[in-house]
């Protein structure tokens, strides 16, 4: 019922992929039966931004929007965006029953080499810690990498119940693969003992820039519809058998490095416009405006798009679509909304930078003077 589906996605070469009475099939890209995003990204990405549109491979990392329905005995998770291919991870916590834990305890089980124990508390009451009024019962780790075949990626998936006081089960819950083989897409969803699937197409260019500040993950209105997809059938939720209705499930996703070890700023609900939040023992999530989880039948806010220019660099540099905060923190001059780097111009257009004292010539003249000013700081 949860088997490995290969899906190819040029049309010349479609499989036939299993898809649920409700029209949801796990290849990563967003179907209708999601109806609308439940959340959309706010924060522009600090784990790089994607440029290129493989199927496997990705340059960054960003959670564009996230959406989230029960259908025939699973919940299906779809997040728009990208992972990038260097074994980041998504972390994604689900509370779908009473219990659980608010702030991740020190004693869960050990999964994806002591992900948990790194995020949780350390013994000293510290610990990743969520909104009030989530609490977290069940984890899923989510990383891929590169196949070593040169065309794409195979993808790594965990899992762990949260229980309450701790400990539970968890364990590997396969892997999948995304690759291009003779100018074809194919798509694997994960495959484990455990019937959960994870399918990830990273394709997607479009959603939120690289930098610090405020983005929109669905500019103009346009959803990104590729991404992670999960499926988790809900009897792994249901582990004591209480027949739970799950009528009121709440998911909380952010990106996180290889080691689990430093939070990005990709964070669904986003952040409204923040820097990497860092070490995950000390992030509280209950401290940042808004709430950062979306619920089974919420509908996004809209978005604002950044505003972007062209950033311009003393070393004649230039980079474009970037935003004034993202620039700055880089050092660059911004020059303005939608400018470009045609538009720079550092000290007039001087063609010699070597002629340091602007007399026409490069000498020793602009020696002596470079070793006049040498150990000055810089304004």
């Amino acid at each position: 019922m949860y088997g490995k589906t290969g899906i190819a996605l040029a049309a010349a070469a479609m499989t036939s992929p299993l898809v649920w009475a409700g029209g949801v099939v796990v290849d990563g890209t967003r179907e209708a039966a999601y109806g609308p995003p439940a959340s959309t990204q706010n924060n522009s990405t600090g784990f790089g931004n994607n440029d290129n549109d493989h199927i496997g491979y990705a340059a960054g990392s960003e959670l564009d929007g996230g959406s989230v329905i029960i259908d025939n005995g699973s919940l299906f998770i779809h997040l728009g965006g990208n992972l990038e291919s260097n074994y980041n991870k998504i972390e994604l916590f689900i509370d779908a029953r009473a219990g659980g834990q608010n702030r991740i305890l020190g004693i869960n089980p050990d999964v994806s080499y002591g992900a948990l124990q790194r995020m949780g508390d350390d013994g000293s009451g510290n610990g990743l810690t969520f909104d009030l009024g989530f609490e977290a019962d069940f984890y899923l780790d989510i990383t891929c990498g590169d196949n070593g075949a040169g065309n794409g990626i195979y993808s790594f998936v965990n899992f762990a119940e949260l229980r309450t006081l701790g400990d539970g089960i968890g364990g590997y819950a396969g892997s999948g693969s995304s690759y291009n083989l003779d100018n074809v897409d194919y798509v694997e969803a994960s495959i484990g003992d455990y019937g959960i699937a994870v399918a990830i197409n990273n394709s997607n260019i479009a959603g939120v820039i690289g930098g610090d500040g405020t983005d929109c993950g669905a500019p103009d209105d346009l959803t990104v519809t590729t991404g992670i997809e999960i499926e988790i059938p809900l009897y792994l939720l249901d582990w004591d058998f209480k027949g739970i209705p799950f009528d009121d499930v709440k998911v909380c996703a952010f990106v996180n490095a290889a080691d689990h070890n430093w939070v990005s700023n990709q964070v669904l609900n986003g952040l409204g416009g923040s820097a990497n939040i860092g070490e995950p023992r000390l992030v509280n999530f209950a401290e940042i405006d808004g709430n950062q989880y979306f619920s089974i039948g919420d509908i996004a806010d809209p978005c604002v798009p950044a505003t972007v220019g062209a950033c311009c660099f003393a070393n004649g540099e230039c980079w474009e679509g970037v935003t004034a905060v993202h620039c700055d923190t880089s050092r660059g001059l911004w020059i303005g909304e939608d400018m470009t780097c045609a538009d720079c111009d550092l000290g007039g257009g001087d063609n010699c930078p070597t002629d340091t004292n602007g007399d026409g010539t490069t000498n020793v003249d602009d020696l002596l003077d470079v070793i006049s000013h040498f150990n000055e700081l810089c304004p």
